[in-house]
């Protein structure tokens, strides 16, 4: 092989290489967009799956904080032990949302994060200013099942 083509080759892989790795960047963004909004929906579909079986799920949004989205995530993880039922009139159906789901808090612009509004959950992108469950991509806020304390009472209008 003669220099110029080496120097042709070498340019045309260099070309191809920055193309593919732009596009990589954008498929991993998008990724991470359609993993957030499915949480969401999912939390979403949870609540109202709430609602319709006990009352309405609406509980006051702190925008500054991420305690409201701990208690009315983990009202929609809680199951009423066996047994208090029968000392009820109404029996509080559960778990709405997967008990093991132990997520962290974030009021980092870096991050993903879902924030409860009142009534409903949405989704904070990156650069977006405000608290709430940090999404993570790597699954690792999954494990052992979350303890209840033996006075939980789960959130909402009665």
């Amino acid at each position: 092989m003669s220099l110029v083509e080496i120097t042709i080759t070498v340019a045309v892989v260099g070309i191809m290489a920055s193309i593919g790795l732009t596009t990589y960047g954008n498929i991993t963004e998008r990724s991470k967009d359609t993993v957030a909004r499915n949480l969401v929906d999912t939390l979403n579909k949870a609540t109202r799956n709430f609602s319709h079986a006990n009352w309405d799920l609406r509980f006051n949004a702190v925008a500054a904080s991420a305690g409201d989205e701990m208690l009315v995530l983990r009202s929609l993880q809680w199951r009423e032990p066996d047994g208090a039922a029968d000392q009820k009139e109404i029996y509080y159906k559960g778990p709405y949302m997967r008990n093991d789901w132990n997520p962290a808090t974030s009021s980092d612009t870096k991050d993903w994060r879902i924030q409860w509004t009142g009534s409903a959950w949405k989704l904070l992108l990156p650069e977006t200013a405000g608290a709430g469950i940090k999404v993570n991509f790597e699954a690792t806020d999954l494990g052992a099942p979350y303890v209840f304390p033996d006075n939980f009472t789960p959130v909402g209008s009665r």
